[in-house]
């Protein structure tokens, strides 16, 4: 067996799937605040709901995935380097 030394980095790195649903559910109550908050005077027929909940559930999505992005370049920044002994056969 031979042993030889490697260097490697150890950092935790967030999942992006929670940051996504999570930034959709946002949009979506934002969605739902603001439909609400719309006088019945002002409403047309037209489906403002529907309309809302895709524009900010959109909006949601991607606010969600820009946190994901700066908390992984967050946590590549404050990466540790170790040394290992990596034995081979």
């Amino acid at each position: 067996m031979r042993a030889s030394d490697v260097t490697l980095k150890i950092r935790r790195s967030p999942k992006f799937t929670p940051f996504v649903i999570a930034g959709m559910v946002f949009g979506i109550v934002v969605a739902f605040v603001v439909n609400a908050m719309i006088p019945d005077e002002n409403r047309t027929p037209a489906a403002i709901l529907g309309y809302l909940v895709l524009y900010c559930a959109a909006a949601g999505l991607a606010l969600g995935v820009l946190t994901a992005i700066v908390l992984d370049r967050i946590s590549l920044a404050r990466a540790k380097q170790v040394s290992a002994t990596k034995l081979e056969r």
